[in-house]
C-alpha cells in the first residue's frame, strides 16, 4: 500500500491558466431540433456573458453527495441541484484540477465520488485517490499496482470507471479484486477478505476448478465501478472479447468479501442457473463471450438487479443458435441470483453489437397507465424500454427479417433482429445511423454499404461499426423534463473518415427523438441532468475533447470547454454550502487510447 497523510496539491496555477485559456476553437458541430426547440450553429449557440449576480443564487440543495457510479440505484444520473441553469452555465469556469500522474495508455474513464467533502477518484488500474472536494488536494492514496496479482496479462489493457461508497468504506474493483477502504484514512477495512482485498471471481472459478492460479490469467477481470445496497456489493466480470465461459454477476458480502451468490450470463451446464433456457441456444463447440462493462441498476421494491450483458466470442460457425444470454437484458432476483426474466436485442451477434452501459429505470404513464419501466441503448444504436417488472417491450419491438446471404462456410445467420418501434406504431429513430453516411467518395470506389445486421463478408461499409452506437456511455433520466438523454457514436466499420458523435434526448412514454445535438468526436462518454436544466455531456476526438452544457429541454447549446483531451468519462455533481461542482475526468484520444490523468471541476464564481 502507498499510503499519504499529507497533502498534494495539483491545483497548479500555470495548467489552471493554460486551461482557462482553452475555452476556444470548438470542432465542426451540428445541431438538429425535433419536435421541439430550435438551436443555432455551434459557433454561435453560447449565449453572451450575463450579469454575473445571476450566479448568486445558491442552490436549493445546501448538500449534496454523488455516492455511487450513476449516483443512485436507478441510474437515472440527476442531480437535484438548482444552483447553475440555462441563464448562468455561461459563467461557468474551472474551480480546480488534480492530475494523478498514472497514464497507461487507455482513457480516463472514473467517474468521481463524492461524499461529504472528499472525493474519491481512480487510475486506470484501480488505485484510489481521495481529495478535497473543494480545492482538489490530494488526501491519501490507495496503490493498488503490486496488488494486482498476475501483473498485466498479454493483450490486458488496464481501465477503470471508479468506486462505490456505503458505511464509510470505499469499494473499488480492480484487477480480478474487490478491495474495501476506510473513507476517511484509506486503510484497508479488517475483516473483508484478506488485509482489504477479496479475491472474489477467483472464489468462483474455484468451485468448479481448484487449479486456476489467477482470475487474470483466464481472462477475467473488472472493467465496471461496483453497485452496493444493504451491505451487498453486485458487481460483473468481464470480458467479452476473450474465450471465457461466460460472464459472471456477483453479489459479495460488503463486509467480508465471501461471495453470496453468482449467475453465469452463459450458461455452461445442467449446474447453473438459466441453462434450460439457454443451454439449446449454443449449437456447436463455442460457449465464450458475454461479460459485463458497466455497472448493474437495482429496485430494491422489486427486488431486481439488472444487468446489461456483453457480446458472445469465437467462431460463430461453432455457435448455431440465437446465444443466450449474451446481447441481453437480464434481471436477477437481489436475494439468489435467479433469473427473473430476460430480453435479447440482438441474436447470433458478429457485429460486436452488445450492451455495454447501465440501465436506467424510471417511473412514467403510457396512456394513462403507470409503468415501472428500464431504458437501455446498445452498440447496434437502438433504444430498448421494457417493463422493468416483467421484461417485456413497453412499445412494439418487432422481430424484422434481415439478410441471412453469407460466404462464410458452416455460417448460420439469424433470420430476424429485434427492431424498437415508437407507440405509434412508426420504426424508431436510432440513437445514431445505422446505414453508413458521409462516406468518402474515394473510399467508395473498391467497397459497398450494405444494411444494418447483414452478415460481415469483404469490402462491406456497415453501421455502427464495431465501436457502437451506444458504448459505456450511461443514460441520464430527467423526472422533469421526462426526457432520456443518450450520447452514442457513428463511425460505420470500413468507413474512412472520423468518427461523430450524437447526442439525443428522447420521450420514453411515445419513442419519439425530440431534440439531438451532433458533433465531432466519440460519443462515448454519459450525461448528467440537472434540476436547474442542464444537461453536461462530453466528447473525444483524436485533438482535444470538449465537455458542453446543453438546455435539458430544448437541446439549445449553452456552453462548452476544451478540456485538451477527449472526454470518454461521465460527469459527477455535488454541492456544498449551496455550491454547485460539476467534474467530469479527461484523457483519451482515438477510442481512448491516449491515455490522460486529469480531474477537472467547475463551478459558478462565489459569491461577494
Amino acid at each position: 500500500m502507498n499510503f499519504h497523510s499529507t497533502f498534494r496539491s495539483s491545483c497548479l496555477l500555470a495548467s489552471l491558466s493554460a486551461l482557462l485559456l482553452t475555452c476556444s476553437p470548438a470542432p465542426e458541430t451540428t445541431s438538429i431540433a425535433v419536435a421541439t426547440g430550435a438551436n443555432t450553429p455551434a459557433a454561435e449557440s453560447a449565449p453572451a456573458a450575463v450579469a454575473a449576480t445571476t450566479s448568486n443564487r445558491l442552490s436549493s440543495i445546501r448538500d449534496m453527495d454523488w455516492r455511487l457510479h450513476n449516483l443512485d440505484l436507478a441510474g437515472t444520473r440527476f442531480s437535484p441541484s438548482d444552483q447553475i441553469t440555462p441563464d448562468n452555465v455561461a459563467e461557468l469556469t474551472p474551480a480546480w484540477l488534480f492530475q494523478h500522474g498514472v497514464i497507461d495508455g487507455v482513457s480516463n474513464q472514473t467517474t468521481p465520488v463524492i461524499v461529504g467533502e472528499i472525493m474519491y477518484v481512480t487510475d486506470s488500474r484501480g488505485s484510489v485517490y481521495a481529495l478535497n472536494a473543494r480545492d482538489g488536494h490530494l488526501l491519501w492514496t490507495y496503490d493498488v499496482t503490486s496488488l494486482l496479482g498476475g501483473g498485466r496479462r498479454e493483450g490486458y489493457i488496464f481501465r477503470h470507471r471508479g468506486v462505490a461508497y456505503e458505511d464509510g468504506v470505499v469499494y473499488t474493483a480492480a484487477g480480478s479484486f474487490i478491495f474495501a477502504l476506510d473513507a476517511i484514512t484509506g486503510e484497508p477495512l479488517p475483516g473483508f477478505g484478506e488485509a482489504g482485498q477479496a479475491p472474489v471471481i477467483l472464489d468462483v472459478l474455484h468451485q468448479k476448478n481448484p487449479d486456476v492460479e489467477t482470475a487474470i490469467s483466464v481472462g477475467y477481470w473488472f472493467t465496471t465501478a461496483p453497485q452496493i445496497y444493504n451491505g451487498v456489493i453486485y458487481i460483473g466480470t468481464t470480458r467479452s472479447e476473450s474465450h471465457i465461459a461466460g460472464g459472471y454477476v456477483l453479489a459479495i458480502d460488503a463486509k467480508t468479501g465471501e461471495n453470496l451468490w453468482h449467475f453465469n450470463t452463459v450458461p455452461q451446464d445442467e449446474t447453473e442457473k438459466g441453462w434450460d433456457i439457454a443451454g439449446p441456444t449454443w449449437v456447436g463447440g463455442e460457449r465464450n463471450g458475454g461479460g459485463i462493462w458497466e455497472t448493474p441498476a437495482i429496485d430494491p421494491e422489486l427486488g431486481l438487479v439488472y444487468v446489461a450483458v456483453g457480446n458472445p466470442f469465437g467462431d460463430s460457425t461453432l455457435r448455431d443458435g440465437m446465444n443466450l444470454f449474451s446481447d441481453s437484458l437480464i434481471a436477477l432476483t437481489m436475494d439468489t441470483g435467479r433469473l427473473e426474466w430476460y430480453y435479447q436485442q440482438v441474436h447470433h451477434d458478429v457485429w460486436d453489437y452488445d450492451s455495454g452501459n447501465q440501465p436506467v429505470l424510471f417511473d412514467m404513464e403510457v396512456d394513462g397507465q403507470p409503468v415501472k419501466a428500464l431504458a437501455q441503448a446498445s452498440k447496434n444504436s437502438w433504444l430498448y424500454i421494457l417493463n422493468r417488472e416483467t421484461g417485456l417491450p413497453v412499445h412494439p419491438i418487432i422481430e424484422t427479417p434481415v439478410s441471412t446471404a453469407t460466404e462464410l462456410v458452416g455460417e448460420e445467420p439469424w433470420p430476424t433482429q429485434p427492431i424498437p418501434h415508437k407507440a405509434n406504431g412508426e420504426r424508431m429513430e436510432p440513437v445514431s445511423p445505422v446505414f453508413p453516411i458521409d462516406i468518402p467518395a474515394q473510399h467508395m470506389e473498391a467497397n459497398t454499404l450494405v444494411e444494418q445486421f447483414t452478415p460481415i463478408g469483404p469490402n462491406q461499409i456497415f453501421a455502427p461499426g464495431f465501436g457502437g452506437g451506444a458504448n459505456y456511455a450511461p443514460i441520464a433520466f430527467s423526472p422533469q423534463t421526462g426526457l432520456l438523454y443518450i450520447n452514442a457514436i457513428d463511425q460505420p466499420f470500413n468507413s474512412g473518415r472520423n468518427p461523430m458523435g450524437y447526442f439525443s434526448a428522447y420521450d420514453p412514454t411515445t419513442g419519439e427523438l425530440i431534440w439531438r445535438q451532433i458533433f465531432e468526436g466519440y460519443g462515448q462518454a454519459g450525461s448528467v441532468v440537472t434540476a436547474g436544466g442542464v444537461v453536461f455531456v462530453g466528447t473525444g476526438s483524436n485533438i482535444a475533447g470538449y465537455f458542453f452544457a446543453y438546455d435539458a429541454r430544448t437541446g439549445e447549446e449553452l456552453w462548452r470547454f476544451n478540456t485538451g483531451a477527449g472526454v470518454f468519462a461521465s460527469p459527477s455533481i455535488y454541492v456544498i454550502d449551496g455550491r454547485e461542482y460539476v467534474t467530469v475526468a479527461s484523457g483519451g484520444g482515438d477510442r481512448g487510447r491516449r491515455g490522460g490523468d486529469l480531474i477537472l471541476t467547475f463551478a459558478l464564481p462565489e459569491r461577494n
